[in-house]
């Protein structure tokens, strides 16, 4: 069988990314497909024009923010087309809730020619903190993943795979306004650029990573991934919203999956 497996996913912690190439593996084996990456997280590879054709299959990976699809994937979603183009959708949230998330994917994938044949709400530690979905995707969950992959892959083998019915409302929830605040920096800092290099706002500065421009998108890249622990938020909303999440939603929800 022709065609390609497209891994396509916007993933600053490495939640997304791990979902998305677990599902895309999983599919290029089952089908017998080559995969081929496309990575949105940082600026430069956003809002690139990318088409796909009936013999291929899209995997979409991303974070929810306040049960929603990443506003600024709005591009890079209108720029990529398919032509009856199987897809399969995975949402990964930080063990609250994806609310509509997925139906949005589902229907801007439908509106650009795409059939979403399979659609997974996955779990991943929350970005606001590390006690929240600690340490997941865990083996669980990519067991789950690896299993969901195989179902879809049986569907999209038939050739006419149907589209998938996704759970969501319409119109979709009003995006949480958010807070406008900026990542601090203790004197840990070494000036190693891997905050600037790895945010996905481009907003941290090369000739001074302990400052950022306006933009901040509050999804933690540069507080987990500093080496030295440099990095950190003390907005007070912000920190109040992370006690909520640890007092609230801290017992363990499992992947819901539509195949």
């Amino acid at each position: 069988m022709s065609g390609i497996v497209s891994s396509t996913f916007f993933s600053p912690t490495h939640t997304s990314r791990t979902i998305a190439r677990t599902l895309a593996a999983e599919l290029a084996q089952r089908l017998g497909k080559a995969v081929e990456e496309t990575d949105w997280t940082l600026p430069a590879g956003r809002g690139h024009a990318r088409a796909l054709g009936p013999d291929d299959v899209l995997v979409l990976g991303f974070p929810v923010y306040s049960g929603r699809m990443p506003e600024l994937l709005e591009a890079s979603m209108a720029g990529l087309t398919g032509r009856g183009t199987p897809a399969v959708v995975a949402a990964v949230y930080g063990n609250r809730a994806y609310e509509d998330a997925l139906l949005e994917a589902r229907d801007m994938l439908t509106a650009n020619g795409f059939v979403v044949t399979a659609g997974g709400a996955f779990i991943g530690e929350h970005s606001f903190s590390r006690k929240v979905a600690a340490g997941r995707p865990d083996a669980g969950d990519l067991a789950l993943a690896r299993d969901f992959a195989q179902r879809a892959a049986a569907k999209i083998a038939t050739g006419a795979p149907a589209e998938v019915a996704i759970i969501g409302d319409r119109p979709y929830r009003d995006r949480w306004p958010g807070l406008v605040v900026k990542p601090k920096t203790t004197d840990d800092c070494t000036e190693c650029m891997t905050c600037a290099e790895g945010c996905p706002a481009g907003v941290i500065s090369f000739d001074n990573p302990r400052e950022a421009g306006d933009g901040c998108l509050r999804c933690m890249a540069c507080v987990k991934h500093c080496p030295a622990g440099a990095k950190y938020f003390d907005d007070e909303k912000l920190l109040g919203f992370a006690t909520l999440l640890e007092t609230k939603f801290m017992d363990r929800k499992e992947p819901e999956l539509f195949v």
